[in-house]
């Protein structure tokens, strides 16, 4: 199969036409409408010219359908089919910004350069905003913040403009030195307060522990000599009263509930002196908060396999490659048995399966456990060729959502997949419209379904929810923005959605957090590189972006990664080819593969 991205600058795609076209009228490598029909010199193979015009300069100079010799100039032109298409009717390129206009496919570049939609900029300095054509002349007289106006006095609004400026300089050094002069008073006067309570505290404990000694000395005195009195007087007189010999007692043990006393009144004095110094560290306590990311688990990071795509040259759509963190780099492996361009991949039982994928019902399956790591085609096919559709994995089944059936067009069917010989699917429910190119991520009762391509609609912002229990599904809230062909990953109870194209057909490295419960979106760091059609992972707490196309429809080689808690992206070792509409998987990590 020919490498070639479905892009409307190779093809018209379907939801544009007035009315349903003939799947007669499509190029077979694009699979859109065809654009500037071509056809091979003997069997009458039709493209777009783009289409056949890049195979050709990939590929070898065959065509893509029978092999026979064929090049740019060889090419036909099928004038009765030219005419037939170029009757139908189309809307605008701008229909996106409001055009309502069908035309005929042969007036279409006539009315785009005339539509009053087109977008164009404004012309006055410092505003640059892009409006509609037919807007042009209101907004730049009457709304836009930047037009020319008639300045009345325009040398005195300037002189005082200058000596307003001025007085601000001036007012923000003598600010910027208030808070230095402020800073440095507040950081001598903590000084001078801790050397001040810390000689106290000395101070104190040293008068304490004297005193305390000293009393103790005092009362040890009187003690022994009221003992020395109490048995001389004994020994003296035999005929001592136990009523003297008891007040005696008691004169004891007065003296010592009065050492008891002292001690209690010394630990409530070091108590108040620990709470003192304990208030005053509260003085340093901002500057010694951790970061953001300390106490986050140091969970290890396990090794990556990305296959197929499309990229540079014709055997990207099979190649395989391996990412190490230990050797940090990119290792080829095997290469699969067919191409798989805008497949889906899930580990099920040991096995890593790749499924459909650049118009083919294919399965290829990678045993983990067994090395050195080889392909093996699945005995079961599809029932039908797809592409741009989602794979997950719910429990114990495999869950098929979506995609381009190139018997029937865009699906909007949530099957079951049945891994058996031939393979079966069985259908769960259907989704309010069809999509495809979009992502889905499985967590404990639901699987998400977000954003995507929907015919009549094209990009989409909506977000489905599909219980497996009921097979059933509803409507969360909507992403921020329309979005296809981007990557998503599941973090806890949170999606991670990076990249794609927007409603515009802008690329994006825009990255953001949808929560799974509540739809609520939080902004993360943006990616490195704008990107669209690239594939993701999370190992531990690392998020792994890899490859895709640019803005200049390039495919990349980069790899780039982002810790979550962080604040930046990072690029890791880039990949040995460069690709787009891959697969990726984390790999187990009871084994090293490279």
């Amino acid at each position: 199969m020919a490498c070639c991205p479905t892009e409307e600058k190779y093809g018209y795609e379907d939801c544009r036409f007035e009315k349903d076209v003939d799947e007669n009228f499509h190029c077979s490598i694009c699979y859109n409408v065809l654009k500037e029909p071509r056809t091979c010199r003997n069997n009458d193979h039709i493209f777009c010219l783009a289409c056949i015009t890049r195979h050709l300069k990939v590929n070898s100079q065959t065509c893509p359908e029978c092999n026979e010799h064929l090049s740019v100039d060889t090419l036909r032109r099928p004038r009765v089919l030219n005419n037939i298409l170029s009757k139908l009717k189309i809307n605008c390129d701008h229909a996106s910004r409001g055009c309502p206009q069908f035309t005929c496919l042969e007036d279409l570049k006539t009315h785009v350069v005339n539509c009053g939609y087109a977008p164009v900029l404004c012309s006055n300095a410092e505003c640059g905003m892009e409006i509609n054509k037919q807007d042009k002349v209101h907004h730049e007289t009457k709304v836009c913040d930047y037009r020319k106006v008639k300045c009345h006095d325009c040398g005195q609004i300037q002189e005082d403009v200058g000596t307003l400026k001025g007085s601000l300089r001036e007012l923000d050094g003598k600010v910027e030195q208030g808070i230095k002069t402020l800073d440095g008073k507040v950081e001598a006067a903590v000084k001078q307060i801790n050397g001040k309570v810390e000689a106290a505290v000395k101070e104190m404990n040293g008068k304490v522990e004297a005193a305390v000694k000293e009393i103790n000395k005092e009362m040890n005195e009187k003690v022994e000599a009221a003992v020395k009195e109490m048995n001389g007087k004994v020994e003296a007189s035999s005929g001592q009263t136990k009523k003297e010999i008891g007040e005696v007692k008691k004169e004891v043990k007065d003296m010592k509930d009065n050492l008891s006393k002292v001690n209690k009144d010394v630990d409530e004095v070091k108590v108040m002196m620990i709470q003192m110094l304990e208030k005053l560290n509260m003085l340093e306590l901002p500057n010694q908060l951790p970061s953001p990311t300390e106490g986050m688990l140091n969970i290890p990071r396990q090794d990556i396999l990305i296959a197929g795509g499309y990229g540079g040259h014709s055997t990207s759509g099979k190649s395989t490659e391996i990412y190490s963190w230990e050797k940090n780099g990119w290792f080829e492996v095997s290469p699969m048995n067919d191409i798989h361009k805008g497949a889906s991949s899930f580990i099920y039982k040991d096995q890593l399966f790749v499924v459909g994928g650049g118009g083919s019902k294919a399965i290829e399956t990678l045993n983990l456990n067994e090395l050195p790591l080889k392909w093996t085609k699945f005995l079961g096919e599809l029932p039908y060729k797809c592409d741009d559709h989602q794979i997950v994995v719910y429990q114990q089944s495999v869950i098929h959502i979506g995609g381009y059936n190139h018997g029937k067009g865009w699906s909007n069917v949530v099957s079951e997949l049945q891994l058996t010989s031939p393979c079966i699917m069985k259908e769960l429910c259907q989704m309010l419209q069809p999509r495809g190119c979009h992502g889905a991520e499985v967590f404990e009762d639901k699987v998400l379904i977000l954003g995507g391509f929907c015919p009549g609609n094209k990009t989409t912002d909506s977000v489905l929810e599909f219980d497996p229990k009921r097979n059933e599904c509803k409507e969360m809230p909507k992403l921020p923005s329309a979005l296809k062909r981007m990557a998503t990953v599941r973090w806890r109870d949170e999606v991670v959605v990076l990249g794609g194209t927007d409603k515009g057909g802008q690329i994006l490295n825009d990255v953001f957090m949808y929560d799974s419960k509540t739809g609520k979106t939080t902004a993360l760091p943006s990616m490195l590189e704008k990107r669209y059609g690239c594939c993701a992972v999370i190992t531990g707490n690392t998020i792994v972006v890899m490859g895709g196309e640019n803005e200049k429809r390039q495919c990349l080689s980069s790899v780039e990664c982002f810790t979550m808690g962080g604040s930046t992206w990072e690029y890791l070792s880039a990949m040995n080819n460069a690709r787009s509409r891959a697969v990726a998987e984390v790999l187990p990590s009871t084994r090293k593969y490279v």
